[in-house]
């Protein structure tokens, strides 16, 4: 599985725009509750223009990324919320290759976690431009 931030320009910003997992059909098993991902994966920094539109992907809502109090610097998703929605499209979860998240959902859910443990270092959990992602 590899990860990519998508940066586009907002208000004559560079800023991030879009987390995207992008992984091989059938790579990942779609019974299990949740898919953990640490927000410590390497990633690759893209523009818009980049994006793979080609392959089948699907938007995770904030709805369906969640935390775990065993797991912290990751993150999860509800693959069975993401499944039904596959199916109810019309396509297999097998199909599917990508994942795109809003970097404004992965930072509000990340800083729940912060909130949570009355952390005093609230701000963006991802690189800004100029930063480099590791």
């Amino acid at each position: 599985m590899n990860a990519s931030v998508y940066y586009d320009y907002f208000d004559g910003h560079l800023a991030p725009l879009w987390y995207v997992l992008t992984f091989q059909k059938g790579e990942l098993d779609w019974h299990t509750p949740s898919l953990f991902v640490p927000i410590s994966l390497p990633f690759l920094r893209q523009e818009l223009d980049d994006f793979h539109a080609h392959a089948l992907g699907l938007t995770v809502t904030l709805g369906e990324l969640t935390l775990h109090p065993h797991k912290p610097g990751q993150f999860g998703i509800s693959l069975p919320r993401l499944g039904k929605r596959a199916a109810e499209a019309g396509y297999s979860c097998e199909e599917v290759e990508l994942f795109i998240m809003q970097v404004a959902d992965l930072e509000e859910l990340l800083q729940m976690r912060l909130f949570a443990r009355n952390d005093a270092r609230a701000g963006s959990v991802l690189p800004q431009s100029g930063e480099t992602a590791s």
